[in-house]
């Protein structure tokens, strides 16, 4: 048995017609309004965000450092503060020497023998030693040098090989050693009587001056000059090393 399929179901338009509720005129100018009518924008969807990891890579978070982990800048050169830090390098410069001296020097022996060595202030000064030292620093095998005390510096014996590492750290210091190659303060006899006669034209206040013990501040100054000329004489031999390297590569390509 086959079955009827049922009837296609009337849309609103004709069941209006059929009812004699609206003309087909008054149906027609509906639809049409209808068509004609805008229809409401959809809602613009949010972009979605990035997943972290995503085709940028992973999400980096930038982290301020605190203002203590910034590193301090050393002081410009002559300042006060710079003349301060300087001044305190040298008093822990004197006391490591002061120790070193301290714990090897050797005694003096007094004698007939008159040693003259000098000074960093260039003054000649002498010591009255035995013949068995005199002939120790004649050979190197005691040396004259500098031990600072507070208020003032004072000279010592010391056995060579120490001021002979003494040298490295403390060059100043070591007034007097007959090194191998390489003496220091070694004097002739004509220099010690040419030293001597330029002392003794002095005039009472020339020698005061001159004889006027160093105070911290002038050793600090020293230390900081002699600190400038090693920068300065760094770069020069930089650069002549450079140069010559330059010179011997073009005389290789040539």
């Amino acid at each position: 048995m086959v079955r009827s399929l049922p009837a296609p179901v009337q849309n609103l338009r004709d069941k209006l017609l059929k009812a004699g509720l609206v003309t087909a005129e008054q149906a027609d100018k509906a639809e049409k309004t209808a068509d004609t009518a805008p229809r409401p924008e959809r809602r613009q969807q949010r972009p979605e965000r990035p997943a972290p990891g995503g085709p940028g890579g992973p999400l980096m978070v930038a982290r301020l450092q605190p203002l203590s982990s910034i590193p301090k800048l050393p002081p410009l050169a002559g300042s006060k503060a710079s003349q301060r830090l300087e001044a305190k390098r040298q008093l822990e410069q004197d006391r490591r020497l002061r120790e070193r001296v301290l714990a090897a020097q050797v005694a003096v022996e007094s004698g007939e023998r008159t040693f003259y060595f000098v000074t960093r202030k260039n003054r000649l000064r002498r010591l009255e030693l035995s013949d068995a030292q005199a002939e120790a620093l004649e050979q190197g095998r005691l040396a004259v040098v500098e031990r600072p005390d507070p208020g003032q510096i004072e000279h010592a014996l010391v056995p060579g090989d120490l001021a002979l590492a003494l040298v490295t750290e403390f060059p100043k210091a070591v007034r007097f050693l007959n090194a191998p190659g390489a003496p220091v303060g070694f004097l002739t006899d004509e220099d010690v009587k040419a030293r001597a006669a330029a002392e003794a034209a002095e005039t009472p206040e020339e020698r005061a001056a001159a004889d006027a013990p160093e105070s911290e501040e002038q050793r600090a100054e020293e230390a900081a000059e002699a600190a400038r000329a090693t920068e300065t004489e760094e770069p020069q031999a930089e650069r002549a090393a450079d140069a010559e390297a330059g010179d011997a590569e073009q005389a290789r390509s040539s």
